[in-house]
């Protein structure tokens, strides 16, 4: 039978390893994306990365470490309140006069875009994929993917969203994290 002080040292001995290990695969993980964003960028004039995840945690806090790194544009909450007086049938194109406006402010540095969730809306009719690949040719593009990435299939959300899609050989360059 252990004591209190015993279990409460293995308590704090796996805690401090899970910690470690968890720093290790964040630290690890960062790195991979970077050597991933400078090979991408050196050897394509206009790229787009995505960065895919089911998980968005693990998009959130690789959105924040690379924030360090370029501007971070805030798809959805930007994008929203350009739209919100625009007329329905409009908005289309609006939104692309908009992203276009937004990225030859930032080029050519790259940009990190995050929380594109909007961008899937039917009302909009755009293609996500298509957009980024177009748009990269403006300035470099680092996208924060929220869904998956297997068997050359790129898929928006899970089936079981209202806004789910998928692409077949997508054509961008893709780095999956855990």
């Amino acid at each position: 039978m252990l004591t209190l002080h015993q279990l409460v040292s293995i308590i704090t001995i796996n805690l401090f390893a899970s910690y470690n290990l968890a720093k290790e695969f964040a630290e690890m993980l960062s790195h991979r994306v970077a050597a991933a964003i400078e090979v991408l960028f050196s050897a394509t004039p206009r790229p787009c990365l995505l960065l895919v995840s089911a998980e968005l945690t693990v998009l959130q806090a690789q959105a924040e470490r690379l924030q360090a790194r370029c501007p971070r544009l805030q798809v959805g909450a930007l994008l929203s309140t350009a739209l919100l007086h625009v007329a329905p049938r409009q908005r289309p194109q609006a939104a692309r006069r908009w992203w276009d406006a937004q990225l030859v402010s930032y080029a050519p540095e790259p940009v990190l875009c995050t929380h594109i969730d909007l961008l899937f809306t039917p009302e909009l009719a755009l293609d996500p994929v298509q957009l980024f690949r177009q748009l990269g040719r403006i300035t470099p593009l680092i996208v924060c993917w929220p869904g998956r990435y297997q068997d050359q299939v790129l898929s928006y959300a899970v089936p079981e969203h209202a806004h789910y899609r998928t692409w077949r050989h997508p054509e961008v360059e893709i780095l999956l994290l855990a």
